[in-house]
């Protein structure tokens, strides 16, 4: 409750700060922007012979600040409410025998929260302070991510909206092509709290990058008092070669007497005729060759401390507009080690200039106990008008 009336207290402050009133206006010149969407989702689903609906409505509103002095502000807020069958039995997204019971029950309630909230103020040209709930997103892998160390992607779908992280950060300017990052992500004590240093440059037509970050993990296992402290370093590089999107994302990391690294290699290539072809290993370094896998990697990999089950994964997708209002997708995430797979088609229609509809299916193929052999489908049809 205190989180919650914190965050809309810091709304409440920004709006009232930085709408463009004529008394603030007399003080300071704001350019003010106000955007978002309302999106509508059915979705179907069918989990071991038991079929399932859930329906929901969305509704983002954002604005954004900017003075000619070069500092700025944005906040968004969200609400969603749900419909239909609204629990989630976390065993249906397990193999049987990993949990005794279907105790484990989540319930998608109705809610709203701040979505992210920061004010950046440019102190000079070679320093930018932010504060606030913030975007703390770094490399370029598609799916996964090793550097992305507070919010993962949802491997299914991994260009949808993801909230921000409460942190302070700082940028300094290195020199026309490079710079350096200092956050502070504060969680519990100052002591388990996120610290990450993050230096970047462009050399040779490729960004370039090196981070070394601390993080606690609060997942299972872990002691909420004393919680693992992961330390980690790492860095990505990004760039194109004939017109080939190539990059690598790579971290090595310790924690509990445990070491073990994570490593990203992809490409992209657009043909002629606008099709997309993308594609992406990744290699985990805690993973296995081969099923069966631990319960407690299971359960890690449901509450997102660990990305995969398996050693090597495999990303591909192949996306095509078809005339001007369509595009037509597919995409797939293979376990090379076990032989599962999930497949992942895609119909997208824009018939205005800001509404969209989005049709997406995904099933799983494997054997029980494989990292995708879950006796699972289903699908969405998904409308959002933007405004």
């Amino acid at each position: 409750m205190g989180s919650n009336r914190t965050e809309w207290t810091l709304i409440a402050m920004l709006i009232t700060i930085l709408l463009p009133g004529r008394l603030v206006r007399a003080q300071v010149d704001l350019n003010t922007r106000f955007s978002g969407y309302f999106e509508h989702q059915y979705s179907v689903s069918r989990t071991n012979g038991n079929w399932r609906h859930v329906d929901y409505d969305r509704l983002r509103g954002e604005i954004d600040v900017r003075t000619r002095q070069g500092s700025r502000a944005s906040a968004g807020v969200v609400y969603q409410l749900y419909r239909g069958d609204t629990q989630i039995v976390a065993a249906d997204f397990l193999p049987n025998g990993i949990l005794r019971n279907d105790s484990l029950v989540t319930e998608l309630s109705d809610r709203h929260y701040v979505n992210h909230a920061y004010i950046v103020v440019s102190t000079s040209r070679w320093l930018e302070i932010t504060v606030g709930k913030q975007y703390l997103t770094w490399g370029a892998s598609w799916v996964f991510n090793p550097t992305e160390l507070f919010r993962p992607k949802n491997a299914l779908e991994p260009s949808y909206d993801r909230e921000g992280v409460g942190a302070i950060s700082a940028r300094i300017t290195l020199g026309p092509l490079s710079d350096m990052l200092v956050a502070l992500v504060p969680d519990g004590s100052l002591k388990n709290s996120g610290k990450v240093l993050r230096v970047r440059h462009h050399i040779g037509g490729f960004d370039v990058s090196g981070i070394a970050a601390a993080k606690s993990d609060f997942g299972i296992g872990s002691h909420l008092l004393d919680p693992d402290r992961r330390y980690i370093v790492g860095g990505d590089i990004t760039g194109e070669v004939l017109g080939v999107g190539l990059w690598s994302e790579g971290t090595w990391s310790h924690q509990d007497e445990t070491e073990w690294a994570e490593l990203t290699v992809g490409s992209n290539y657009t043909l002629a005729d606008r099709t997309l072809l993308m594609a992406e290993v990744f290699i985990n370094g805690r993973g296995k060759s081969d099923s069966p896998y631990s319960a407690q990697a299971w359960l890690e990999r449901l509450t997102g401390d660990r990305r995969t089950l398996g050693k090597t994964t495999v990303f591909g997708m192949i996306s095509r507009p078809v005339g001007q209002l369509w595009t037509l997708g597919i995409s797939t995430i293979v376990s090379p080690g076990d032989g599962s797979f999930s497949l992942i088609p895609s119909v997208a229609y824009s018939f205005a200039e800001n509404i969209d509809l989005l049709f997406n299916m995904v099933w799983y193929e494997g054997e029980t106990g494989e990292e995708y052999g879950l006796d699972q489908a289903g699908g969405f049809l998904r409308g959002r008008l933007y405004f």
